[in-house]
Order: C-alpha cells, then structure tokens, then sequence
C-alpha cells in the first residue's frame, strides 16, 4: 500500500470558538446569541431567568446550536466563577466573554431618585462586567488567548441627564476595559467596548411600551421615539452581526477602544475563528 501523498491529508479543522454571552434573554441578547449559533459558535447562555433560558436555548438547539443555559447571577463572583466553571467543563474552553447585562436605572434628576436605586444600578451595570472579566481572565491567561467584548452606550462618553446613574456605570465600564485592555495583552486577549446604538428591542422596546410614571420617564420615552423617528434606530439583527463579528477577531486591532457600529462594517464576516495564540502580532493602544 503506498504512503498518502502531503496533498492526501486534510488538515484538522479548528474547533468552533465557545462564547460565554450574559443578559442573553434580553431584546439584543437573544439576538447576540442567534447570531452567535448561525456563526457555528458554542455559546453559554447566561441570565437570570432560568425559565427564560431553558425556552431560549431549547430554540437555538432545534436549530442545531450548541449551546448550554447557564442561569446565573452576573453580578456575583461566585454565580460568574460557577459559570464559567461548568462552561468550561462543558466545552473544553472558552474564547470569548459577551458582556450584554445591565439595567436602565431610575429616571430623573440625581438629587430626586431614590439613592438606593441609584447605587445598585451602579453596582449591577458594573459588577456584571468585573465579576464575569474576573471569571474568565483565568482561562484565557493559561491558554494565552482570549476576547472581552462588552456592550456600552454614548450616555458612557458623553452626559445623560436624568438617567446619570446609567451614564456613569457606562462611563466606569469603558474606562474599565481601557485599563483590563492594556493589562491583559501581554497575555493575548483583547478587550473592548461596543456601542450597538438604539437596538429596537430590550430597554428600547420596554421604555417606549411603558405608562410613563414621572414626566422624566416621559420625556426620555419621548426623545427615544424622536431618534427613531428620525431613522435612527438599529434592528437587533443588524446589531448582533456587528457584535458577533467583534467577537469572532474583526476588531482585534483596535483594543482597549470604544467601538460604534460606524467602526463595523456591516459584511458577513468569514466565519468563526479562535483568538490568536502565542507568537501573534496585535495593535493594541
């Protein structure tokens, strides 16, 4: 029997890229984690709504996803830690980090809202990043690769009245992942801060149903309804493309940034690939 030539052997192909995606049951979560599976990615869906979850990821595996409901608190270190835990022992990995949960916050001005409601919209908006960068920053330091995506807002880079308890948590979150961005890359991973716009779905959807309960409410639901009038809203499908595509390496050279979908083409990307390992070259800032 002769020997397979060097053009007879197939090469192995590498395996699909395992996303860990929190706040997946909300309007762009679920969208995320669509777009997630039509890319062939193994996703760990992590919300708090068991229920919700187990509806969502039964969804995406009739579908041919692979994927694994992970109810979880993402605020706690200990829920984060569990996660990524049974993520892990799961699917052997984990490539990537979505960070999508967070809330709105009380609406209006600071001296006005409950300080409370304040303080633990900071706490959720932020903790939700930190608790779930700090589960998973063990993983990629030893397998020296990794992606931190984690979706922002404007309201972080420029100022928000009546919702500021949201706009300084989204400002805590970008410069956080400025600084993880410059710490991290001696050890190959990339973090970075996205901006998916209005999306017409989630907090969008929610606000503009609501019985406003204040005039702030109301004008912030009126404001909202004047963007989108005026065509600036974003479909939760286009929004998620732009994501995943930053998930999956297109953004890789451009970490530790705040990132608009201007700065995304929307192009259907070539197909899910693992981070860069060892002895790759990146741009970072």
């Amino acid at each position: 029997m002769s020997r397979p030539g060097k053009d007879d052997i197939t090469p192995a192909r590498a395996p699909s890229p395992v996303v860990l995606l929190t706040g997946a049951t909300g309007g762009l979560g679920t969208a995320v984690a669509a777009q997630l599976a039509r890319q062939g990615c193994r996703v760990g869906l992590c919300a708090r709504n068991a229920s919700a979850l187990d509806g969502l990821a039964q969804e995406l595996e009739e579908a041919g996803a692979q994927v694994l409901p992970l109810p979880a608190d993402a605020t706690s270190p200990q829920d984060a830690a569990a996660a990524v835990e049974r993520l892990v022992k799961h699917f052997g990995r984990i490539d990537c980090l979505i960070d999508n949960a967070g809330v709105e916050g009380p609406v209006g001005p600071s001296w006005e809202v409950p300080l409370d409601a304040w303080w633990q919209t900071m706490h959720t908006n932020v903790m939700s990043t930190v608790a779930t960068v700090h589960a998973v920053m063990a993983c990629f330091v030893r397998q020296h690769s990794g992606r931190i995506i984690s979706i922002s807002s404007e309201a972080g880079r420029h100022r928000w009245p009546s919702l500021s308890a949201y706009s300084v948590s989204k400002a805590a979150g970008i410069k956080f992942i400025e600084n993880l961005s410059h710490e991290a890359r001696a050890h190959g991973v990339t973090a970075l801060s996205v901006h998916p716009g209005i999306v017409t779905a989630g907090l969008t959807t929610t606000a503009l149903h609501e019985q406003p309960p204040s005039v702030w409410h109301a004008r912030r639901t009126q404001w909202l309804q004047e963007q989108l009038d005026q065509g600036k809203g974003v479909e939760a499908e286009r929004a998620a493309r732009a994501v995943v595509a930053v998930a999956l390496g297109a953004a890789d050279h451009r970490s530790g940034q705040f990132l608009t979908l201007d700065d995304i083409p929307d192009t259907p990307h070539p197909g899910p690939r693992l981070p860069a390992g060892p002895g790759s070259t990146r741009t970072q800032t």
